[in-house]
């Protein structure tokens, strides 16, 4: 039977994930520009991924 608890290195890499993560969304809370809604986001990933399929 395989042992699935995980090793050093496996618990430092999920820290340091982990450490990562959290000031990814630190730094967006913090962020002063103004958010802008959902559906414009959307429409706009939109534009960027057709950009991309053309190239």
């Amino acid at each position: 039977m395989k042992n699935n608890k995980p090793d050093a290195q496996q618990l430092l890499e999920q820290a340091a994930y982990d450490a990562w993560f959290r000031e990814q969304v630190q730094a967006s809370l913090n962020d002063p520009r103004p958010s802008i809604p959902d559906e414009e986001a959307k429409r706009l990933m939109a534009i960027k991924r057709e950009n991309l399929r053309k190239r």
